[in-house]
């Protein structure tokens, strides 16, 4: 299927597929005679396991070591598991980080800044 079905079937843009195709995240598509790019029902797979895996947190590079492994058929279900389990670890830890830096603002809009007295 050439790109303009792809972009509709995964709500990706024609840049962002490219984007993955330079990074090797997804195999590079053939061509037709015109050399328009011809992507496999395969890829449009991977494209959105991609996406899935971007909402889930993972970064990009974690994303190509996540494919590399399963092109290689090395990606078991407990090695997905222990990769879905270091995430939500840095997760709850990227919440606390947060939560204690709203507090500091909450801190500071209530008038309690340590700071406050040199404001103008």
């Amino acid at each position: 299927m050439k790109t303009k079905q792809v972009t509709q079937l995964t709500g990706l843009t024609k840049d962002t597929i490219r984007f993955y195709e330079k990074e090797q995240l997804i195999p590079p598509p053939s061509r037709d005679v015109n050399g328009y790019r011809i992507y496999s029902e395969k890829t449009v797979e991977q494209l959105n396991m991609i996406t899935m895996a971007k909402n889930l947190g993972f970064t990009l590079k974690e994303i190509k070591d996540l494919t590399q492994l399963l092109g290689k058929n090395n990606l078991t279900q407990q090695a997905m598991a222990a990769k879905l389990i270091e995430k939500s670890k840095e997760i709850d830890a990227k919440i606390t980080e947060l939560t204690n830096i709203k507090a500091l603002i909450d801190h500071a809009l209530k008038g309690m800044c340590e700071y406050k007295d040199k404001l103008s």
